[in-house]
Protein backbone atom coordinates (compact mmCIF):
# COMPACT_ATOMS: atom_id res chain seq x y z
CA UNK A 1 0.00 0.00 0.00
CA UNK A 2 1.29 3.19 -1.18
CA UNK A 3 2.40 5.80 1.92
CA UNK A 4 4.07 9.36 1.82
CA UNK A 5 7.19 7.57 3.04
CA UNK A 6 7.45 5.25 -0.01
CA UNK A 7 11.20 4.32 -0.50
CA UNK A 8 10.48 1.92 2.28
CA UNK A 9 9.16 -0.65 -0.34
CA UNK A 10 11.47 -0.09 -3.38
CA UNK A 11 14.46 -0.01 -1.36
CA UNK A 12 14.14 -2.97 1.06
CA UNK A 13 11.86 -5.07 -0.66
CA UNK A 14 14.54 -6.21 -2.56
CA UNK A 15 15.89 -8.77 0.45
CA UNK A 16 12.58 -9.85 0.41
CA UNK A 17 12.58 -10.65 -3.11
CA UNK A 18 15.47 -12.48 -3.25
CA UNK A 19 14.78 -15.15 -0.42
CA UNK A 20 10.68 -15.14 -1.72
CA UNK A 21 11.80 -15.65 -5.19
CA UNK A 22 13.50 -18.52 -4.40
CA UNK A 23 10.36 -19.92 -3.19
CA UNK A 24 7.82 -18.80 -6.52
CA UNK A 25 7.17 -21.14 -9.41
CA UNK A 26 4.38 -21.78 -11.34
CA UNK A 27 4.00 -25.04 -10.14
CA UNK A 28 0.38 -25.43 -11.70
CA UNK A 29 1.76 -25.11 -15.27
CA UNK A 30 4.47 -27.76 -14.58
CA UNK A 31 4.09 -31.74 -15.39
CA UNK A 32 4.73 -34.36 -18.04
CA UNK A 33 4.32 -33.03 -21.75
CA UNK A 34 0.81 -34.47 -23.31
CA UNK A 35 1.16 -37.12 -26.19
CA UNK A 36 -0.38 -34.61 -28.51
CA UNK A 37 -0.42 -30.87 -28.28
CA UNK A 38 -2.45 -28.57 -30.94
CA UNK A 39 -0.40 -26.76 -33.06
CA UNK A 40 1.30 -23.27 -31.51
CA UNK A 41 0.50 -20.11 -32.17
CA UNK A 42 3.11 -18.58 -34.73
CA UNK A 43 5.94 -17.51 -33.03
CA UNK A 44 6.51 -14.58 -35.40
CA UNK A 45 4.89 -11.49 -35.25
CA UNK A 46 4.56 -8.29 -37.09
CA UNK A 47 3.40 -5.23 -35.75
CA UNK A 48 3.82 -1.34 -36.41
CA UNK A 49 7.51 -0.70 -35.73
CA UNK A 50 8.59 -4.33 -37.42
CA UNK A 51 8.42 -8.15 -37.04
CA UNK A 52 9.40 -9.99 -34.30
CA UNK A 53 10.04 -13.64 -32.72
CA UNK A 54 9.20 -14.87 -29.86
CA UNK A 55 9.47 -18.19 -27.88
CA UNK A 56 6.88 -21.39 -28.01
CA UNK A 57 6.87 -23.18 -24.54
CA UNK A 58 4.38 -25.88 -23.26
CA UNK A 59 1.81 -23.63 -22.25
CA UNK A 60 2.43 -20.29 -23.65
CA UNK A 61 3.99 -17.97 -25.99
CA UNK A 62 6.52 -15.10 -24.95
CA UNK A 63 7.72 -11.64 -26.29
CA UNK A 64 10.05 -10.54 -24.62
CA UNK A 65 11.94 -6.85 -24.86
CA UNK A 66 9.92 -5.29 -27.20
CA UNK A 67 10.44 -1.10 -27.60
CA UNK A 68 7.38 0.53 -27.00
CA UNK A 69 8.76 4.07 -27.18
CA UNK A 70 12.01 5.68 -27.91
CA UNK A 71 14.71 5.56 -25.65
CA UNK A 72 14.41 8.29 -23.11
CA UNK A 73 17.98 9.57 -23.20
CA UNK A 74 19.84 12.49 -24.32
CA UNK A 75 17.47 15.41 -25.10
CA UNK A 76 14.30 13.02 -24.51
CA UNK A 77 15.67 12.66 -20.96
CA UNK A 78 12.49 14.32 -19.36
CA UNK A 79 10.22 14.34 -22.30
CA UNK A 80 6.77 12.42 -22.96
CA UNK A 81 7.90 9.35 -24.57
CA UNK A 82 8.51 9.57 -28.46
CA UNK A 83 7.99 6.71 -30.97
CA UNK A 84 9.76 3.64 -31.59
CA UNK A 85 12.06 3.54 -34.49
CA UNK A 86 10.84 1.29 -36.92
CA UNK A 87 13.71 -1.54 -37.64
CA UNK A 88 14.21 -3.78 -41.01
CA UNK A 89 14.24 -7.75 -40.65
CA UNK A 90 13.21 -9.57 -37.60
CA UNK A 91 13.65 -8.57 -34.28
CA UNK A 92 14.58 -11.19 -31.72
CA UNK A 93 11.90 -11.19 -28.38
CA UNK A 94 13.95 -14.17 -26.53
CA UNK A 95 15.40 -11.84 -23.43
CA UNK A 96 13.88 -9.35 -21.63
CA UNK A 97 14.82 -5.55 -21.82
CA UNK A 98 16.84 -3.72 -18.98
CA UNK A 99 15.43 -2.98 -16.22
CA UNK A 100 15.01 1.40 -15.65
CA UNK A 101 17.66 3.05 -13.69
CA UNK A 102 17.18 2.27 -10.31
CA UNK A 103 19.02 1.61 -7.01
CA UNK A 104 18.94 -2.06 -5.39
CA UNK A 105 15.48 -2.96 -4.60
CA UNK A 106 12.47 -4.23 -6.18
CA UNK A 107 14.20 -5.06 -9.27
CA UNK A 108 17.21 -6.83 -8.13
CA UNK A 109 20.56 -5.16 -9.15
CA UNK A 110 21.18 -1.54 -9.03
CA UNK A 111 21.61 -0.15 -12.57
CA UNK A 112 21.76 3.42 -14.07
CA UNK A 113 20.20 2.11 -18.29
CA UNK A 114 18.25 4.59 -19.22
CA UNK A 115 16.83 2.71 -22.43
CA UNK A 116 14.29 0.80 -20.65
CA UNK A 117 11.25 1.26 -22.32
CA UNK A 118 10.03 -2.34 -23.64
CA UNK A 119 7.42 -4.46 -22.42
CA UNK A 120 6.73 -8.05 -22.29
CA UNK A 121 3.78 -10.15 -24.46
CA UNK A 122 2.31 -13.56 -22.70
CA UNK A 123 -0.03 -15.11 -24.45
CA UNK A 124 -1.47 -18.88 -24.40
CA UNK A 125 0.47 -21.61 -26.28
CA UNK A 126 -2.77 -22.05 -28.24
CA UNK A 127 -4.77 -19.56 -30.12
CA UNK A 128 -8.80 -20.04 -29.50
CA UNK A 129 -9.78 -22.01 -33.81
CA UNK A 130 -12.65 -19.77 -34.54
CA UNK A 131 -10.21 -16.73 -34.43
CA UNK A 132 -11.88 -15.08 -31.62
CA UNK A 133 -9.31 -12.65 -30.14
CA UNK A 134 -8.47 -12.80 -26.38
CA UNK A 135 -9.11 -10.46 -23.20
CA UNK A 136 -6.17 -8.85 -22.43
CA UNK A 137 -4.43 -7.07 -18.96
CA UNK A 138 -1.72 -5.19 -18.61
CA UNK A 139 0.28 -5.18 -15.51
CA UNK A 140 1.96 -2.26 -13.78
CA UNK A 141 4.41 -3.29 -11.86
CA UNK A 142 4.99 -1.90 -7.90
CA UNK A 143 7.98 -0.49 -5.93
CA UNK A 144 7.30 2.81 -4.69
CA UNK A 145 7.77 4.15 -8.12
CA UNK A 146 11.57 3.54 -7.57
CA UNK A 147 12.21 0.24 -8.34
CA UNK A 148 11.37 -2.82 -10.36
CA UNK A 149 10.31 -4.39 -13.72
CA UNK A 150 7.71 -5.59 -15.70
CA UNK A 151 9.83 -8.62 -16.75
CA UNK A 152 10.16 -9.64 -12.84
CA UNK A 153 6.46 -11.17 -13.55
CA UNK A 154 6.18 -14.34 -14.89
CA UNK A 155 2.68 -14.90 -16.08
CA UNK A 156 2.40 -18.13 -17.68
CA UNK A 157 -0.12 -18.93 -15.01
CA UNK A 158 -1.98 -16.46 -15.99
CA UNK A 159 -2.40 -16.91 -19.53
CA UNK A 160 -4.67 -20.22 -19.97
CA UNK A 161 -6.80 -20.80 -16.93
CA UNK A 162 -10.65 -22.69 -16.73
CA UNK A 163 -12.13 -19.49 -16.49
CA UNK A 164 -11.24 -18.00 -19.73
CA UNK A 165 -7.65 -17.75 -21.77
CA UNK A 166 -5.94 -14.26 -22.22
CA UNK A 167 -3.15 -12.58 -22.64
CA UNK A 168 -0.53 -10.73 -20.70
CA UNK A 169 1.38 -7.47 -20.93
CA UNK A 170 3.99 -6.68 -18.37
CA UNK A 171 5.70 -3.35 -18.42
CA UNK A 172 8.86 -1.47 -17.95
CA UNK A 173 7.95 2.60 -16.99
CA UNK A 174 11.19 5.32 -15.86
CA UNK A 175 11.35 5.07 -12.34
CA UNK A 176 12.75 7.70 -9.56
CA UNK A 177 13.88 11.02 -10.41
CA UNK A 178 13.82 10.04 -14.16
CA UNK A 179 10.75 8.98 -14.23
CA UNK A 180 8.75 11.52 -11.70
CA UNK A 181 11.41 14.80 -11.12
CA UNK A 182 8.91 17.51 -11.22
CA UNK A 183 11.15 21.04 -11.25
CA UNK A 184 10.83 24.82 -12.88
CA UNK A 185 13.35 23.77 -15.38
CA UNK A 186 11.72 20.91 -17.06
CA UNK A 187 8.50 22.35 -16.82
CA UNK A 188 7.20 22.53 -20.66
CA UNK A 189 3.34 22.14 -20.69
CA UNK A 190 3.99 18.81 -21.07
CA UNK A 191 3.14 17.15 -17.87
CA UNK A 192 5.92 17.69 -15.39
CA UNK A 193 6.90 14.89 -12.53
CA UNK A 194 4.97 12.25 -14.44
CA UNK A 195 6.67 10.74 -17.26
CA UNK A 196 7.00 7.44 -15.75
CA UNK A 197 3.30 7.71 -15.78
CA UNK A 198 3.61 8.89 -19.58
CA UNK A 199 5.22 6.01 -20.37
CA UNK A 200 2.49 3.69 -18.84
CA UNK A 201 0.08 5.60 -20.88
CA UNK A 202 2.37 5.12 -24.28
CA UNK A 203 2.06 0.95 -23.39
CA UNK A 204 -1.21 1.38 -23.72
CA UNK A 205 -1.50 2.92 -26.91
CA UNK A 206 0.99 0.41 -28.07
CA UNK A 207 -1.15 -2.48 -26.84
CA UNK A 208 -4.34 -0.68 -28.60
CA UNK A 209 -2.49 -0.27 -31.54
CA UNK A 210 -0.38 -3.53 -32.01
CA UNK A 211 -1.84 -6.43 -29.44
CA UNK A 212 -4.27 -7.50 -32.78
CA UNK A 213 -0.97 -9.24 -33.95
CA UNK A 214 -0.91 -11.24 -31.21
CA UNK A 215 -4.15 -12.53 -31.27
CA UNK A 216 -5.50 -9.89 -28.49
CA UNK A 217 -8.27 -8.02 -27.97
CA UNK A 218 -7.89 -4.28 -28.44
CA UNK A 219 -11.30 -3.04 -27.00
CA UNK A 220 -11.03 -5.87 -24.34
CA UNK A 221 -8.38 -4.34 -21.52
CA UNK A 222 -8.08 -4.81 -18.09
CA UNK A 223 -5.04 -2.53 -16.24
CA UNK A 224 -4.22 -4.12 -12.92
CA UNK A 225 -1.47 -3.80 -10.75
CA UNK A 226 -0.16 -3.80 -7.15
CA UNK A 227 1.38 -0.97 -4.69
CA UNK A 228 2.57 1.74 -6.64
CA UNK A 229 1.42 0.14 -9.41
CA UNK A 230 -2.24 0.37 -7.79
CA UNK A 231 -1.44 3.97 -7.14
CA UNK A 232 -0.67 4.39 -11.02
CA UNK A 233 -4.07 2.88 -12.35
CA UNK A 234 -5.76 5.14 -9.88
CA UNK A 235 -4.12 7.73 -11.53
CA UNK A 236 -5.30 7.08 -15.01
CA UNK A 237 -8.55 6.32 -13.91
CA UNK A 238 -8.62 10.01 -13.28
CA UNK A 239 -6.68 11.40 -15.76
CA UNK A 240 -8.71 12.35 -19.14
CA UNK A 241 -6.02 11.67 -21.59
CA UNK A 242 -6.19 7.20 -20.37
CA UNK A 243 -9.83 7.42 -20.92
CA UNK A 244 -10.93 4.39 -23.77
CA UNK A 245 -7.43 3.00 -23.02
CA UNK A 246 -8.42 0.19 -20.53
CA UNK A 247 -12.28 -1.20 -19.98
CA UNK A 248 -11.47 -2.59 -16.84
CA UNK A 249 -9.14 -1.67 -13.70
CA UNK A 250 -7.45 -3.82 -11.01
CA UNK A 251 -5.82 -1.82 -7.66
CA UNK A 252 -3.58 -4.52 -5.41
CA UNK A 253 -2.50 -2.81 -2.37
CA UNK A 254 -2.60 0.62 -3.99
CA UNK A 255 -4.36 4.13 -2.69
CA UNK A 256 -5.16 7.21 -4.10
CA UNK A 257 -2.42 9.36 -3.68
CA UNK A 258 -0.33 12.65 -5.15
CA UNK A 259 1.11 15.56 -4.57
CA UNK A 260 0.45 19.23 -6.69
CA UNK A 261 2.69 20.60 -8.82
CA UNK A 262 3.75 23.45 -6.67
CA UNK A 263 4.92 21.60 -4.16
CA UNK A 264 6.83 18.75 -6.40
CA UNK A 265 8.60 21.62 -8.37
CA UNK A 266 9.32 23.06 -5.23
CA UNK A 267 10.79 19.86 -3.76
CA UNK A 268 12.54 19.09 -7.57
CA UNK A 269 14.26 22.43 -7.78
CA UNK A 270 15.89 22.34 -4.17
CA UNK A 271 16.83 18.77 -5.17
CA UNK A 272 18.11 20.37 -8.53
CA UNK A 273 19.89 23.16 -6.55
CA UNK A 274 21.88 20.13 -4.43
CA UNK A 275 23.32 18.52 -7.73
CA UNK A 276 24.73 21.36 -9.06
CA UNK A 277 21.63 22.72 -11.39
CA UNK A 278 20.41 26.01 -9.48
CA UNK A 279 19.07 28.15 -12.04
CA UNK A 280 15.24 27.13 -12.65
CA UNK A 281 15.41 27.58 -16.15
CA UNK A 282 18.46 25.67 -17.34
CA UNK A 283 16.78 22.32 -18.12
CA UNK A 284 20.42 21.15 -20.15
CA UNK A 285 22.14 20.96 -17.03
CA UNK A 286 19.80 18.28 -15.52
CA UNK A 287 19.67 16.37 -18.89
CA UNK A 288 23.69 16.55 -18.89
CA UNK A 289 23.64 15.25 -15.11
CA UNK A 290 25.36 11.27 -14.71
CA UNK A 291 22.71 9.01 -14.35
CA UNK A 292 24.54 7.95 -11.01
CA UNK A 293 23.59 11.20 -9.53
CA UNK A 294 19.81 10.60 -10.36
CA UNK A 295 20.01 7.00 -8.87
CA UNK A 296 22.00 7.13 -5.84
CA UNK A 297 21.25 10.87 -4.53
CA UNK A 298 17.72 10.60 -5.40
CA UNK A 299 14.76 11.09 -2.36
CA UNK A 300 13.85 8.32 -0.35
CA UNK A 301 9.48 9.46 -1.54
CA UNK A 302 8.47 9.66 -5.39
CA UNK A 303 5.08 11.07 -6.34
CA UNK A 304 2.19 11.09 -8.41
CA UNK A 305 2.11 15.24 -9.37
CA UNK A 306 -1.20 16.94 -10.21
CA UNK A 307 -1.81 19.99 -11.64
CA UNK A 308 0.34 19.63 -14.85
CA UNK A 309 -1.37 18.86 -18.39
CA UNK A 310 -0.64 15.14 -17.67
CA UNK A 311 -3.17 14.85 -14.44
CA UNK A 312 -5.42 18.30 -14.23
CA UNK A 313 -6.80 17.24 -11.29
CA UNK A 314 -6.11 15.58 -7.95
CA UNK A 315 -7.14 12.11 -8.53
CA UNK A 316 -8.76 12.20 -4.77
CA UNK A 317 -11.18 15.05 -6.04
CA UNK A 318 -11.92 13.23 -9.21
CA UNK A 319 -13.25 10.19 -7.26
CA UNK A 320 -15.17 11.89 -4.48
CA UNK A 321 -16.37 13.81 -7.60
CA UNK A 322 -17.69 10.33 -9.44
CA UNK A 323 -15.63 11.12 -12.20
CA UNK A 324 -13.47 7.86 -12.17
CA UNK A 325 -13.27 5.73 -15.28
CA UNK A 326 -16.96 4.05 -15.26
CA UNK A 327 -15.04 0.58 -15.33
CA UNK A 328 -16.11 -2.54 -13.58
CA UNK A 329 -13.17 -2.77 -10.61
CA UNK A 330 -11.63 -5.08 -8.17
CA UNK A 331 -9.69 -3.68 -5.54
CA UNK A 332 -8.19 -5.31 -2.30
CA UNK A 333 -5.40 -5.28 0.60
CA UNK A 334 -3.55 -7.50 2.74
CA UNK A 335 -4.49 -7.93 6.28
CA UNK A 336 -0.94 -7.03 7.69
CA UNK A 337 0.66 -4.70 4.80
CA UNK A 338 3.12 -2.80 6.77
CA UNK A 339 4.46 -6.00 8.30
CA UNK A 340 6.91 -6.04 5.39
CA UNK A 341 8.51 -2.62 6.22
CA UNK A 342 8.56 -3.12 10.01
CA UNK A 343 10.09 -6.19 9.12
CA UNK A 344 12.83 -4.71 7.03
CA UNK A 345 13.94 -1.89 9.51
CA UNK A 346 12.93 -4.55 12.78
CA UNK A 347 12.71 -8.02 12.29
CA UNK A 348 15.79 -9.10 10.34
CA UNK A 349 17.35 -11.86 12.65
CA UNK A 350 20.65 -10.36 14.26
CA UNK A 351 19.73 -6.83 12.92
CA UNK A 352 18.36 -3.88 15.46
CA UNK A 353 15.42 -4.41 17.33
CA UNK A 354 12.55 -2.63 17.72
CA UNK A 355 11.89 -1.57 21.56
CA UNK A 356 8.58 -0.58 23.89
CA UNK A 357 10.17 2.99 23.74
CA UNK A 358 10.76 3.23 20.18
CA UNK A 359 6.07 3.16 19.28
CA UNK A 360 5.52 6.53 20.10
CA UNK A 361 8.44 7.82 18.03
CA UNK A 362 7.54 5.63 15.02
CA UNK A 363 3.72 6.17 15.40
CA UNK A 364 4.33 9.83 15.00
CA UNK A 365 7.04 9.45 12.06
CA UNK A 366 5.16 6.77 9.87
CA UNK A 367 1.19 9.01 10.28
CA UNK A 368 2.70 12.07 10.38
CA UNK A 369 -0.81 13.71 9.46
CA UNK A 370 -1.90 12.94 13.64
CA UNK A 371 -1.01 15.64 16.29
CA UNK A 372 0.58 14.60 19.30
CA UNK A 373 -3.01 14.00 21.51
CA UNK A 374 -4.32 11.63 18.34
CA UNK A 375 -1.08 9.86 19.15
CA UNK A 376 -2.13 9.28 22.81
CA UNK A 377 -5.33 8.21 21.58
CA UNK A 378 -3.89 5.46 19.01
CA UNK A 379 -1.36 3.99 21.59
CA UNK A 380 -4.49 3.43 23.94
CA UNK A 381 -5.90 2.06 21.50
CA UNK A 382 -3.67 -0.93 20.32
CA UNK A 383 -1.56 -0.62 23.56
CA UNK A 384 1.94 -2.66 23.45
CA UNK A 385 0.47 -4.90 26.56
CA UNK A 386 -2.14 -6.41 23.54
CA UNK A 387 0.85 -7.94 21.45
CA UNK A 388 3.56 -10.33 21.94
CA UNK A 389 5.77 -8.09 20.53
CA UNK A 390 6.45 -4.01 19.81
CA UNK A 391 6.39 -4.33 16.03
CA UNK A 392 3.46 -6.36 16.01
CA UNK A 393 1.38 -3.14 17.73
CA UNK A 394 3.44 -1.09 15.47
CA UNK A 395 1.95 -3.21 12.19
CA UNK A 396 -1.31 -4.00 13.47
CA UNK A 397 -2.24 0.11 14.40
CA UNK A 398 -0.57 1.56 10.95
CA UNK A 399 -2.08 -1.15 8.71
CA UNK A 400 -5.22 -0.66 10.04
CA UNK A 401 -4.83 3.24 9.46
CA UNK A 402 -4.06 2.61 5.94
CA UNK A 403 -6.66 0.16 5.38
CA UNK A 404 -9.69 2.52 6.44
CA UNK A 405 -8.35 5.28 4.28
CA UNK A 406 -8.21 2.66 1.40
CA UNK A 407 -11.69 1.87 2.58
CA UNK A 408 -13.15 5.34 2.03
CA UNK A 409 -11.81 5.09 -1.18
CA UNK A 410 -13.48 1.67 -2.04
CA UNK A 411 -16.83 3.12 -0.50
CA UNK A 412 -16.15 6.25 -3.49
CA UNK A 413 -15.55 3.77 -6.35
CA UNK A 414 -18.53 1.60 -5.34
CA UNK A 415 -20.77 4.85 -5.91
CA UNK A 416 -20.30 4.70 -9.85
CA UNK A 417 -18.18 1.53 -10.80
CA UNK A 418 -18.79 -1.63 -10.21
CA UNK A 419 -16.74 -2.85 -7.67
CA UNK A 420 -15.52 -5.60 -5.95
CA UNK A 421 -13.38 -6.44 -3.30
CA UNK A 422 -10.75 -8.81 -1.42
CA UNK A 423 -8.70 -9.19 1.43
CA UNK A 424 -6.10 -11.36 0.77
CA UNK A 425 -5.54 -13.13 4.50
CA UNK A 426 -2.81 -16.28 4.44
CA UNK A 427 -0.64 -15.63 7.74
CA UNK A 428 1.69 -18.28 7.00
CA UNK A 429 2.64 -16.81 3.63
CA UNK A 430 5.79 -17.57 2.21
CA UNK A 431 8.22 -15.27 4.00
CA UNK A 432 11.69 -14.52 4.87
CA UNK A 433 13.36 -15.29 8.45
CA UNK A 434 11.59 -12.76 10.66
CA UNK A 435 11.68 -12.10 14.29
CA UNK A 436 8.22 -11.79 14.81
CA UNK A 437 5.30 -13.16 12.19
CA UNK A 438 5.06 -11.34 9.57
CA UNK A 439 1.06 -12.43 8.32
CA UNK A 440 0.05 -11.49 5.55
CA UNK A 441 2.26 -8.64 4.33
CA UNK A 442 2.45 -6.34 1.30
CA UNK A 443 2.98 -7.85 -1.89
CA UNK A 444 2.36 -11.45 -0.35
CA UNK A 445 -0.23 -12.25 -2.37
CA UNK A 446 2.32 -12.00 -5.81
CA UNK A 447 3.33 -15.74 -5.80
CA UNK A 448 0.15 -17.25 -5.96
CA UNK A 449 -0.43 -15.03 -9.11
CA UNK A 450 2.80 -14.46 -11.03
CA UNK A 451 5.72 -16.96 -11.34
CA UNK A 452 7.94 -14.19 -9.87
CA UNK A 453 11.44 -14.20 -11.89
CA UNK A 454 10.78 -17.72 -13.10
CA UNK A 455 12.13 -19.04 -9.97
CA UNK A 456 11.76 -22.96 -11.10
CA UNK A 457 10.33 -25.43 -8.70
CA UNK A 458 10.65 -23.84 -5.61
CA UNK A 459 7.31 -23.02 -4.97
CA UNK A 460 5.85 -27.27 -4.86
CA UNK A 461 8.51 -28.09 -2.14
CA UNK A 462 7.63 -25.35 0.04
CA UNK A 463 3.87 -23.97 -0.33
CA UNK A 464 1.49 -26.36 1.83
CA UNK A 465 -1.37 -28.06 -0.17
CA UNK A 466 -3.75 -25.74 1.41
CA UNK A 467 -2.10 -22.70 -0.75
CA UNK A 468 -1.45 -24.28 -3.64
CA UNK A 469 -5.41 -24.79 -3.77
CA UNK A 470 -5.16 -20.81 -2.43
CA UNK A 471 -3.07 -20.20 -5.14
CA UNK A 472 -5.15 -22.05 -7.97
CA UNK A 473 -8.31 -19.81 -6.87
CA UNK A 474 -7.20 -16.40 -7.16
CA UNK A 475 -5.77 -17.27 -10.62
CA UNK A 476 -8.91 -18.51 -11.37
CA UNK A 477 -10.69 -14.93 -9.73
CA UNK A 478 -8.05 -12.90 -12.27
CA UNK A 479 -8.52 -14.34 -15.07
CA UNK A 480 -12.49 -14.33 -14.54
CA UNK A 481 -12.45 -11.03 -13.57
CA UNK A 482 -9.66 -9.76 -16.84
CA UNK A 483 -12.22 -12.08 -19.45
CA UNK A 484 -15.39 -10.25 -17.95
CA UNK A 485 -15.47 -7.72 -15.55
CA UNK A 486 -17.08 -10.13 -12.81
CA UNK A 487 -15.35 -11.97 -10.02
CA UNK A 488 -17.64 -15.47 -10.43
CA UNK A 489 -15.13 -18.29 -11.60
CA UNK A 490 -17.33 -21.26 -12.09
CA UNK A 491 -17.88 -23.35 -9.41
CA UNK A 492 -16.34 -20.97 -7.14
CA UNK A 493 -18.55 -18.26 -5.05
CA UNK A 494 -19.13 -15.26 -6.58
CA UNK A 495 -18.14 -11.76 -4.91
CA UNK A 496 -20.48 -9.36 -4.82
CA UNK A 497 -20.53 -5.87 -6.22
CA UNK A 498 -19.69 -4.20 -2.92
CA UNK A 499 -21.73 -1.17 -1.62
CA UNK A 500 -21.11 0.97 1.73
CA UNK A 501 -24.52 -0.27 2.74
CA UNK A 502 -24.04 -4.02 2.00
CA UNK A 503 -19.68 -4.02 2.39
CA UNK A 504 -19.20 -7.48 1.65
CA UNK A 505 -15.53 -8.90 0.25
CA UNK A 506 -13.62 -12.20 0.10
CA UNK A 507 -11.13 -12.79 2.66
CA UNK A 508 -8.55 -15.39 0.32
CA UNK A 509 -7.23 -18.15 3.33
CA UNK A 510 -5.72 -21.06 2.61
CA UNK A 511 -8.15 -22.98 5.07
CA UNK A 512 -11.01 -21.34 2.85
CA UNK A 513 -12.06 -18.34 1.64
CA UNK A 514 -14.75 -16.72 3.46
CA UNK A 515 -17.10 -13.65 2.31
CA UNK A 516 -17.77 -11.38 5.74
CA UNK A 517 -18.80 -7.56 5.76
CA UNK A 518 -16.60 -7.00 9.22
CA UNK A 519 -13.63 -5.87 6.99
CA UNK A 520 -14.10 -1.83 8.60
CA UNK A 521 -14.78 -3.51 11.94
CA UNK A 522 -11.80 -5.75 11.76
CA UNK A 523 -9.33 -2.81 10.77
CA UNK A 524 -10.99 -0.59 12.93
CA UNK A 525 -12.25 1.82 11.04
CA UNK A 526 -14.66 3.39 13.21
CA UNK A 527 -11.84 4.33 15.24
CA UNK A 528 -9.91 5.89 12.59
CA UNK A 529 -12.46 7.83 10.91
CA UNK A 530 -13.66 9.51 14.30
CA UNK A 531 -9.93 10.08 15.05
CA UNK A 532 -8.97 11.79 11.68
CA UNK A 533 -12.63 13.33 11.08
Amino acid sequence: MIVRDQGWFGRGFGVVFAVVALLVAAFAMSGPVARALPAPAPDTVTIDSGALHGVTAQSYRLFNGIPYAAPPVGDLRWRPPAPVAPWSGVREARDSGPNCAQPTGLGGLRTTVEDCLYLNVWTPRTLPADGRPLPVMVWIHGGSLQTGSGSMYGAAPLVSQPDGDAIIVTVNYRLGLLGFLAASALDDGSGSGDYGLMDQQAALRWVNRNIAAFGGDPSHVTLDGESAGGLSICTHMATPSSKGLFQAAMLQSGLCASQSLPEAEAEGDTWSAAAGCPATDDATCLRNLPPDVLVDRGPDDTNVVYGNAFLPENPLTVLKSGRMAHVPTFVGSNHDEVALWVWIKYGIPLGPQMTPADYPRLLAAKIPDLTPPQIDQVLREYPLTDYPQPPLALTRSWTDQLVCKLTGQISDLAHQNPTYVYEFDDRAALSPPSTFPMGAYHAAELPSLFDLAQAGFALDAVMSPAQHRLQSEMRRYWTRFIATGTADPQGLPAIPQYSPATPSFLSFRPAGNQFSDNFAADHRCAFWNNLTG
